[in-house]
């Protein structure tokens, strides 16, 4: 994984620093993709925003299944895709003497290579129908739907434990810079994402309907991590400041150039 600026940054002479340009570009396409409300609202509004999933609209006997599980496939691909290239600048940036990853860099790294993953299943592994219409949720409470259709449950969970880590990950290292746009923005996304997500999926445990405004949240929710994945490369690029020493501002690939000077949090 490329953690710091050093695996890249903005400097094109800098090993692996088309890669983290190239893994910026993949990872805001991702969080375009998965960024599910304005394909809603384009459609149409086919169900219910304040009382269904956005995840739903997936389904198998909705009209936009198709749609919405190519832009799921896409988007998980491509946040696998993007890590990747990351992986493969961090790994330059070490054999030119760049300091090693922190266990938190590490941490939210893999998290969003599991979220991509878990996105991926997600969309292979369709819902058979909307639970938040007809006689759906009463055929899954009576077992007559779909292996699919419950392993669904699991790659959601997944993709939602995965997102939650990674997020508080983006929170943790998006504090040297809190004091940017970057930093604030980082740090909101990261958390409120988790928190809606905490309260909806709460919520999702008693099962359909959903009472209104649950939706609403879990949109809300997902608006949230596609800004997260969009900043996910700046902030995995951040260092964390010196210990005992004041926070600043100044990116890590300006400093990269005396790795002596740095200490690991």
């Amino acid at each position: 994984m490329s953690s710091e600026p050093s695996a890249g940054g903005s400097d094109p002479r800098r090993p692996g620093a088309r890669l983290v340009t190239a893994a910026q570009v993949l990872l805001t396409l991702a969080g375009v993709l998965y960024l599910g409300v304005v394909v809603e609202a384009a459609a149409g509004w086919p169900l219910d925003p304040a009382r269904s999933y956005l995840s739903e609209l997936a389904a198998l006997d909705q009209a936009t299944s198709p749609l919405f599980r190519s832009t799921d496939v896409a988007a998980g691909a491509l946040v696998v895709g993007g890590l990747a290239l990351l992986g493969t600048a961090y790994r330059l940036a070490r054999r030119a003497g760049a300091p090693a990853a922190t266990l938190v860099q590490k941490v939210t790294f893999w998290a969003f290579v599991v979220f991509g993953l878990a996105t991926v299943a997600d969309a292979l592994l369709p819902l058979d129908c909307a639970l938040s219409v007809g006689d759906c949720a009463a055929r899954e409470e009576a077992g007559e739907l779909s292996l699919a259709h419950q392993a669904h449950t699991f790659s959601s969970v997944a993709s939602g434990v995965s997102s939650f880590v990674a997020s508080a990950g983006v929170v943790w290292l998006a504090r040297a810079r809190r004091r940017t746009l970057l930093g604030v923005s980082a740090r909101l996304a990261g958390a409120l994402g988790p928190l809606l997500g905490v309260v909806t999926g709460t919520i999702g445990l008693f099962g359909s309907p959903l009472p209104v405004g649950t939706g609403i949240v879990q949109r809300v929710q997902i608006v949230a991590f596609s800004v997260v994945l969009v900043l996910a490369v700046q902030v995995l690029t951040l260092r964390q400041p010196h210990r005992g020493a004041p926070e600043t501002d100044v990116p890590q690939d300006r400093t990269a150039r005396s790795p002596a000077s740095h200490s690991e949090p």
